[in-house]
């Protein structure tokens, strides 16, 4: 097993300078750190599903019952729903243990993943570890601020965490919501600028009575870079198609150097020299390899101020793998060092000091 391992890991080593530190991490500590878990996911996994068999047979066997004593004159779709609606809510508290120790395990795993590039890693998850029973969830859920904040990680009035947010917000590269959630935050310096990313989710009521109902607006990465030096003028960039802005203001479309590139984003800016400067062939290239490998698209940005804000659509990412899978499998780890490498392919693409060279006209 060890021989098999040391050929996997050897496989990926030299692919990034920081891969051969995340090595010996998943060797002396998360590999130790995940095995002890195993027995307990275990435990905790096969306790909830004996919950939920046994309280599934009685609820159906009490419906089978009550079907042969009233000669089936007991409406059938209605007690069915009841039945499942017995069984969720009475096994719902011995599922939350299986949740937290999912989340208990992707801070560990994506923590031990940032780590390695010196980042910082934050689930913005509620703490539910000590919720084993209907009575220790009750109590859970009195501790919180509210009843939202319960089950969101972030109350609807909490300040984001990152500035991509109100950035993208006052850009109008974000859609109206009712409520936001915001969830696993990474943080750090690369190449000499601090960096934020954070997935977001936003949501609104639609409709009215029965009805009503939750529809999602965005959910995706929001990015942020702090350049150590401002832009000279504001360039915006979204997915061709996504959003027609027309004019906005004194911001002209820019004419991308490739017509792949251009057939692909619009762009549009107050410093035409700027945007094209910034927005090189490479640069674009890495904007769609992240896009690509995130499974995202509607890719959009605002470059101002000193910063480069992002906002990318994509299903939940960083989750580190299944919780009913074996917890000690190196594809979770590497799976997630590969992701945040290429973030810092993006940081990396935009704050070389080729491009500060031409900026800046040294």
């Amino acid at each position: 097993m060890q021989a098999a391992l040391d050929i996997y890991f050897d496989e990926i080593r030299d692919k990034r300078p920081e891969f051969d530190a995340a090595i010996t991490t998943w060797r002396e500590r998360l590999a130790p750190e995940l095995e002890r878990m195993e027995a307990e996911r275990k435990a905790i996994i096969s306790r909830a599903i004996k919950r939920t068999a046994t309280l599934a047979a009685i609820a159906f066997g009490a419906l089978i019952l009550i079907a042969i004593a009233t000669r089936g004159a007991f409406l059938f779709p209605f007690s069915i729903m009841l039945a499942v609606a017995a069984v969720t809510i009475g096994s719902a508290a011995v599922w939350v243990p299986v949740f937290a120790m999912k989340s208990q395990t992707k801070s560990l795993v994506v923590g031990a993943a940032c780590e390695a590039f010196g980042f910082r890693y934050e689930t913005l998850h509620p703490d539910m570890s000590g919720v084993s029973s209907w009575r220790t969830l009750g109590n859970w859920i009195r501790s919180r601020p509210s009843m939202r904040d319960a089950f969101t990680g972030f109350a609807d009035t909490a300040e984001p965490p990152t500035p991509a947010f109100d950035r993208l917000k006052g850009a109008s590269l974000l859609p109206s919501y009712d409520s936001r959630k915001f969830e696993d935050m990474i943080e750090g310096r690369r190449a000499d600028a601090d960096f934020t990313l954070v997935e977001c989710k936003l949501t609104e009521q639609q409709g009215s009575g029965k009805n009503r109902r939750t529809v999602t607006k965005f959910q995706g990465i929001l990015f942020n870079i702090d350049y150590p030096d401002r832009f000279l003028g504001r360039t915006l960039l979204a997915r061709d198609g996504w959003w027609s802005w027309g004019r906005t203001g004194d911001m002209d479309k820019v004419a991308l150097v490739s017509k792949e590139l251009e057939d692909a984003f619009t762009v549009y800016s107050t410093d035409q020299v700027e945007a094209r400067t910034l927005l090189t062939p490479d640069r674009m290239e890495r904007l769609i390899a992240l896009e690509r490998h995130f499974s995202g698209g509607k890719l959009r940005g605002v470059f101002e101020d000193g910063h480069v804000t992002l906002a990318l659509e994509a299903d939940d990412q960083f989750e580190a793998g299944s919780v009913f899978k074996p917890l000690v499998d190196p594809d979770r780890f590497i799976r997630t060092l590969t992701e945040i490498g290429l973030v810092c392919d993006l940081i990396d693409g935009f704050l070389t000091r080729d491009w500060y060279k031409d900026k800046l006209g040294y």
